[in-house]
């Protein structure tokens, strides 16, 4: 079929210099990668060809660019816990890690959601910030928003982002 720009992918900056992103991972067959870096889609060709991409999304599983799902990938991440998404504006002192035998975002602290079993629905963790490394070397923090768009479609996944200045080393 013929390959759009950005299908799956859409992006609003706001005057703060914050990323909304919506990613569509509601095929079950197909990943979606992400490049934190540019704010965009990759092409699975191009994400393996660059290896440009940060965060990759299939369904409600989250994969990193590093580690077990890549070892050629350099992304690692950091998950900070009762961490205001405004409130941090530096790069955090932090574990940052790779992807193991579990992904980063599925396993430490808990994952990025909860499932619901009372309405059967993922409600995401919103007590948990991701500093993620990205590709580039540059260190951006995310933000879970929600598994659902506002039809309340699943795997229409939005997150938030922002570049951290990097001080010191």
């Amino acid at each position: 079929g013929l390959e759009s720009t950005d299908q799956f992918v859409t992006t609003e900056v706001d005057s703060s210099g914050v990323t909304t992103m919506h990613v569509n991972a509601t095929n079950k067959a197909s990943q979606i990668f992400v490049d934190l870096d540019e704010g965009r889609e990759l092409k699975t060709s191009e994400a393996f060809s660059s290896n440009a991409w940060d965060l990759s999304f299939k369904r409600f599983e989250i994969s990193t660019n590093g580690g077990a799902g890549n070892p050629t990938g350099v992304v690692s991440v950091a998950v900070l816990n009762n961490v205001d998404f405004d409130a941090l504006t530096t790069v955090p002192d932090a574990e940052f890690q790779q992807d193991g035998s579990e992904r980063i975002f599925s396993a430490v602290e808990g994952g990025w959601y909860v499932y619901d079993l009372s309405v059967h629905r993922l409600v995401v963790r919103d007590h948990l910030l991701y500093v993620v490394r990205t590709s580039a070397g540059a260190y951006v923090k995310v933000k879970m928003l929600n598994y659902y768009d506002q039809q309340g479609t699943p795997a229409v996944i939005s997150l938030k982002y922002a570049r951290l200045p990097q001080g010191g080393s």
